[in-house]
């Protein structure tokens, strides 16, 4: 059985080399060599508040799934799904989704203004690019128990747009060959900016074309611009430290108790926790997303999630978000 999926791990992690071999002769196999290929944009540090601003919009339009387009995936194995489990995220699975027997490649468009922070990675730079891999061997040796390996192959670019990449294969696998290849094909599609939609695997939400901050100019609430993240927003109200999130969630943690109000047809659910001092508030916003979420807590579904301690500002911020959301 062991030897079965280590055949089938070796053939997608095959399948990410070879198949890139037969790929056109400008599409880097590696990289570092795909670094050095992307268009000016990607390795120049913005300056200017603006100028991040223009980089965050230009990340939230991009569609993640169609960076390694279900074409390309086919190659790599039986592809068994694609999920967009998050605006800035996808997962490709192969072969099983059982524990320990099939193989996931997942990736995430995000953004570290104050740096990238690296760890134990192994590192190369070129032209302000720096690409790093970090296996899970790096750091300490299997352990009992272990089910799989993993890798995570991380392009940090100049102008503060990131692009991890996780790979995770059965035991007797060297998962960190297929991270390092797939991330070549992820940045290879990142430099094009394919737009929302252009994946099949990426459904239309309500949190598409959306700012997170979009609500923080309607309450006239000042916003640190190098504190900002790709799908969430921070900023003070009734001098209380209110984080709008933007995100996709499981339906049951979601929709807890009895909503507190309902705005164009969107339910708002208060904190259903009250350790700690702090709370979140949560507004379902849209139809379940297609695709198989979790099996204990049903399916995806876009919210908005505010956090912070003052309850009151929480619930005030919520219905100002979700007032921004025409009826679905």
């Amino acid at each position: 059985m062991l030897l079965r999926r280590c055949a089938a791990a070796a053939a997608v992690m095959i399948g990410l080399t070879a198949c890139q071999e037969n790929l056109p002769k400008h599409r880097p196999a590696t990289p570092i060599e795909a670094a050095s290929a992307m268009p000016a944009y990607w390795k120049t540090a913005p300056t200017t508040d603006e100028q991040r601003l223009e980089l965050l919009r230009r990340l939230r339009a991009i569609d993640p799934c169609a960076l390694i387009p279900r074409t390309d995936l086919a190659k790599l194995g039986t592809l068994i799904e694609v999920e967009n489990d998050g605006p800035n995220r996808c997962e490709a699975k192969f072969d099983s989704t059982e524990s320990g027997k099939g193989t996931s490649v997942s990736w995430a468009i995000g953004v570290a203004p104050s740096g990238y922070g690296w760890g134990e990675s192994k590192r190369e730079e070129v032209d302000g690019i720096t690409v790093g891999v970090l296996g899970d061997l790096d750091n300490s040796p299997l352990v009992e128990g272990q089910l799989d390996r993993s890798c995570v192959a991380t392009v940090a670019f100049a102008n503060t747009a990131t692009l991890p990449v996780h790979v995770r294969t059965p035991l007797g696998t060297e998962p960190c060959p297929a991270a390092e290849s797939a991330l070549a094909r992820a940045m290879g599609g990142l430099a094009t900016e394919p737009p929302q939609g252009t994946s099949p695997d990426t459904p239309r939400t309500a949190l598409q074309g959306k700012d997170p901050c979009e609500v923080a100019a309607v309450l006239n609430a000042a916003v640190t611009v190098l504190d900002l993240r790709m799908w969430s927003c921070q900023f003070t109200f009734r001098d209380a430290s209110v984080d709008v999130d933007y995100r996709y969630q499981a339906r049951d943690i979601s929709a807890v108790g009895e909503p507190i109000f309902v705005i164009n047809g969107h339910r708002g659910y208060g904190s259903s926790s009250n350790a700690g001092e702090y709370a979140s508030y949560t507004a379902v916003v849209g139809p379940a997303l297609p695709g198989p979420g979790s099996t204990l807590l049903g399916p995806n579904v876009p919210v908005v999630q505010v956090f912070g301690k003052d309850r009151a500002a929480l619930e005030s911020a919520l219905r100002a978000t979700v007032e921004l959301f025409p009826a679905a």
